[in-house]
């Protein structure tokens, strides 16, 4: 009934990504599909669209082998439907941190994980990559 938020925060390496992802995973048992209804948001996507975010805001650093370089506020929308809150809308905002780690990365730190899974599948030679 009344708005709730969850804040993670903490020191590099402290395991934010992973509180994150098990809290998403956790809300979207909760609120998720009952059996054969469309009208709501699939939370098998809500999970699976926060990896793929990941790849794009994540790099190895000398700190951490995945280390979160952006920021990201996720909305979860819930409403009633017999009795039980459901998912009804997703909102995701994403803040890159480091934009200048695209083009330049220091010594042993690598590039987001994206450009890396990306010429690993092949789709880079149709590019010339």
């Amino acid at each position: 009934e009344h708005a709730q938020s969850i804040l993670i925060s903490g020191e590099s390496g402290a395991g934010k990504t992973v509180t994150a992802g098990r809290i998403l995973e956790y809300l979207c048992s909760v609120g998720g599909q009952k059996d054969g209804d469309s009208s709501t948001v699939d939370p098998k996507m809500i999970v699976e669209s926060n990896v793929l975010l990941e790849a794009f805001g994540n790099a190895k650093t000398m700190r951490n082998h995945n280390s979160s370089r952006f920021g990201k506020f996720s909305r979860l929308n819930f409403s009633m439907a017999d009795g039980r809150s459901q998912i009804c809308s997703v909102g995701v905002e994403h803040y890159l941190l480091e934009t200048i780690r695209v083009v330049s990365q220091a010594k042993g730190e690598r590039n987001y994980h994206v450009f890396y899974q990306l010429l690993r599948s092949g789709v880079g030679k149709r590019y010339g990559l």
